[in-house]
């Protein structure tokens, strides 16, 4: 074993993380509510450890905070750190997004397919916390098709929330949807110009959603 390579987060750990970021998302974990291994641990059902784990992974993707004597807080975003984050997204998408349109490969391409099609479900059931996972995977998956590691390792940076999807009307839902697939459609014609263009709108058209 080599011991100056961490082990890769279990598939528990994973699920947990992704529980408790949608948790705080969709506002069932308001900003400035405490949050303790032992509620972790008792809410999800799980060990005092990965719980332990999980707080340290949350601090450091900027949705919980840890104060000095009294523990870990979701954190609280202004609306100024929520224009900050929105900027710094549009750049970093923006970036990736040109060099999906060259780089991106046929597993990327499924991954974005089998999202879209994952998307589709939740909405016609109105499951909004698998909506939720989907459109930030979705995104996610397009900086990791522009092959780019500093593009990727910034943008996990980001502190999520940044922008609102929990609340959309069915319209809404349908068309975030559609233009999902216009993008990928778009990357995977190797059409940048469309494909910038078509982000763009979204991501625009996205900002002052509730």
């Amino acid at each position: 074993m080599n011991r100056f390579i961490p082990n890769a987060p279990s598939t528990q750990q994973v699920d947990l993380c992704h529980r408790l970021r949608e948790a705080i998302i969709l506002g069932h974990l308001q900003g400035g509510q405490r949050i303790t291994e032992k509620f972790i641990s008792e809410e999800m059902g799980v060990k005092r450890g990965p719980a332990r784990e999980s707080l340290l992974i949350l601090e450091g993707q900027g949705l919980i905070r840890k104060v000095p004597s009294l523990g870990y807080f979701v954190e609280s975003h202004s609306e100024e750190d929520v224009r900050d984050a929105y900027e710094i997204r549009l750049a970093i998408e923006t970036q990736a997004i040109r060099r999906a349109a060259t780089n991106a490969e046929r597993e990327n391409l499924i991954r974005l397919e089998l999202l879209c099609e994952e998307e589709d479900a939740a909405n016609k059931r109105d499951d909004r916390a698998v909506r939720v996972r989907i459109d930030l995977e979705f995104h996610k998956e397009i900086v990791r098709a522009s092959r780019s590691s500093v593009l990727e390792r910034t943008y996990a940076a980001l502190a999520r929330p940044i922008y609102g999807i929990v609340s959309l009307s069915r319209q809404r839902v349908e068309v975030v949807a559609e233009q999902h697939r216009n993008i990928l459609a778009a990357i995977r014609a190797r059409d940048e110009a469309l494909a910038v263009k078509l982000l763009l709108e979204h991501i625009e058209s996205r900002k002052d959603d509730p």
